[in-house]
């Protein structure tokens, strides 16, 4: 996936700046500035995310971003941490990327594609069980977002949304706090977007995903990944690298979900009554090596 140009995009940033006295000298200490304007990827994404108390603010400052930005489509994602690289970078890599300590290894990687790939021929071959969409037959990322989406295994494509509430309830689902990623991507142009220049493919759940899977629906999802796809974890797997807003909301004093915003249950964002995924899963178990679903 290719970044976004060097070239600066309008977005909020909160960051530490040291305060100048007389004659120039800095305090012994730095304080906590709250900016909007210009910024590059690389100082957004080492900013600390503009601080939000409520979600009547964060849609304010979402439709200036929108506005000044609108070259991109804007899709989120809502997390209760800001993962950062050695660098103090914030990332977003793929589930399949992913491993404790940061050591991902060939053999890793090895198993996780094969198991990917099984599970895409298994579907392929379930289809008309399914109730799949016959037109989109035909292409990887139509199985791989009904695997991802429904997290029956890792894969290299990242889950976003096109829904603020839906973002950040996910951000505060466990805590009083979290992060809220802005991703600025191309707009798309099907169910199933390629887009060659920016080395990326976006997935439109909504579009690919049978009526009964609830859950694609309820989280309005979106799916985007790296093209082509490999095998090796690149700095291309990195979706942050096109990260143009990051907010830090703070539920602290429980005044985030006010004048008339309430945060989605969990059991409304994973429905339980899901028959979609029992059907899924079913195909899964009957068709891969040992039952390795529940």
């Amino acid at each position: 996936m290719n970044p976004i140009e060097n070239k600066p995009v309008f977005s909020h940033v909160r960051r530490d700046e040291w305060v100048l006295r007389g004659f120039g000298k800095p305090l012994s200490h730095m304080k906590e500035f709250e900016r909007k304007g210009l910024f590059s990827i690389s100082e957004i994404r080492k900013s600390k995310g503009c601080k939000v108390l409520c979600l009547a603010d964060l849609a304010s400052l979402i439709a200036e971003l929108g506005y000044q930005n609108h070259q991109y489509n804007l899709l989120f994602r809502g997390q209760d941490d800001d993962y950062k690289d050695k660098n103090g970078k914030t990332k977003a890599y793929p589930s399949i990327f992913r491993t404790p300590k940061n050591h991902f290894t060939k053999n890793i990687a090895k198993n996780r594609f094969e198991a990917i790939d099984k599970a895409i021929g298994a579907l392929s071959k379930a289809r008309e069980q399914l109730g799949l969409h016959s037109v989109l037959k035909n292409y990887r990322e139509y199985y791989m977002a009904l695997i991802q989406h429904y997290e029956l295994f890792k894969t290299p494509m990242l889950d976003l949304t096109q829904s603020l509430l839906v973002a950040a309830s996910f951000a505060l689902q466990k805590n009083r706090t979290g992060y809220l990623y802005v991703f600025g991507m191309p707009h798309p142009h099907g169910s199933i977007s390629h887009f060659i220049d920016d080395s990326l493919v976006l997935v439109k759940l909504q579009n690919v995903c049978p009526p009964e899977a609830l859950r694609p629906h309820f989280q309005e999802g979106y799916l985007v990944g790296r093209l082509p796809s490999t095998k090796t974890k690149e700095a291309g797997d990195n979706i942050a690298r096109r990260l143009i807003g990051k907010y830090f909301l703070d539920n602290t004093n429980r005044t985030f979900w006010k004048d008339g915003f309430k945060k989605i249950p969990r059991n409304v964002l994973y429905p339980t009554n899901d028959k979609f995924l029992l059907k899924l899963k079913t195909i899964l178990n009957k068709t891969l090596d040992n039952k390795i679903l529940p």
